[in-house]
């Protein structure tokens, strides 16, 4: 289906409240969407991310209760978000290969949160094989990092560095290598890593390919130790 001007307005809003991490509205607001647009593939697909995210916040809140309905409500939703994405695979045809890749990408992620080891490494190899750039390498490392297979995202996450040739995809891979080299223990490796990945996340030309806040926001977050006077001001 081809966008319209009022739908290309609802996408940017959308994009919008995912880049501040606002999935549950995101999630209800993609659902009023889809009743006017049930057919737009672009629409399926960020309901497809609105609801793996927003199980992913209930499923890993420290502050979320771990009663049954809970639960089942996270797995609902993930559940869902499994259907959709295989619906969008299966228009294959049809598709762009944006929406295609995306789609094969949020299933290997989602699985890995499943803990279907076998299911999530499977999609995230042949999601590369598919079409082996930056993006699907960097997926497919989060997704063995999710499994606890650090050696595995290690190789994952090299790889990308190595494919990485534009300023963004060069700050995203080091960050990534960054938090894995954390989740290991290895402090010095973790502080280098995230220093280069800042250094080129302030040369990053074009706000849209990447959120500089969002993406120092995230290694804050996962490596304690990285001191305030190395970030953006």
């Amino acid at each position: 289906m081809l966008r319209t001007k009022q739908s290309q307005k609802y996408l940017l809003g959308l994009e919008k409240l995912a880049q501040q991490g606002k999935y549950h509205v995101g999630l209800q607001t993609v659902r009023k969407y889809l009743k006017q647009y049930p057919a737009m593939e672009e629409f399926l697909l960020k309901y497809a991310f609105f609801l793996y995210h927003h199980a992913a916040d209930l499923k890993y809140s420290r502050s979320a209760k771990k009663e049954r309905a809970q639960t089942l409500k996270i797995t609902a939703y993930f559940n869902q978000a499994i259907h959709v994405c295989h619906e969008l695979i299966e228009r294959k045809e049809f598709l762009p290969q944006r929406i295609y890749l995306n789609a094969r990408i949020y299933l290997a992620q989602i699985y890995a949160m499943l803990g279907k080891s076998r299911k999530a490494k499977t999609f995230a190899r042949a999601t590369y094989k598919y079409l082996p750039v930056v993006l699907t390498a960097e997926r497919a490392a989060d997704v063995y990092r999710r499994l606890n297979d650090p050696d595995g995202a290690m190789r994952w996450y090299q790889r990308a560095v190595k494919k990485a040739k534009k300023t963004d995809e060069k700050a995203t891979t080091h960050a990534g290598l960054a938090m894995l080299y954390r989740h290991m223990g290895k402090v010095e490796k973790a502080l280098k890593e995230a220093r280069i990945a800042i250094y080129f996340t302030e040369r990053v030309k074009h706000p849209k390919l990447l959120n500089p806040k969002l993406l120092i926001k995230i290694l804050r977050s996962h490596i304690p130790e990285l001191k305030k006077a190395t970030l953006l001001r």
